[in-house]
């Protein structure tokens, strides 16, 4: 099992163990995700979780993960969401004003 550098589809570069879709982390750039995927690789190695090496994989892109891709949706559901409420707190408003309700 390795670790591997790649550039992240959408910006810059994650490390991703081999059998994994999902980054283990992301990095601005190529030089500090390998420093980063060194480190894990090291304390691996002291763990006893066995040999794992570094893989600089520079012909593949690191395609974003489904989750990540749901945010964009919830975030518009979420925002249409309070639009819904403060709609209705302004309809609300209108008839007490209009109609004299509570005084």
């Amino acid at each position: 099992m390795a670790l591997k550098v790649m550039q992240n589809e959408v910006d810059g570069w994650d490390v991703v163990r081999d059998d994994e879709d999902r980054a283990l982390s992301n990095h601005p750039t190529r030089e500090e995700a390998i420093a980063a995927a060194e480190i894990r690789s090291e304390e691996e190695r002291i763990n006893d979780a066995g040999d794992t090496p570094v893989e600089i994989d520079t012909e593949h892109i690191h395609e974003i993960e489904d989750t990540r891709v749901g945010m964009k949706p919830a975030f518009l559901g979420g925002g249409a969401l309070l639009l819904t409420v403060i709609l209705i707190i302004v309809v609300v408003a209108v008839i007490v004003s209009v109609t004299n309700v509570g005084s």
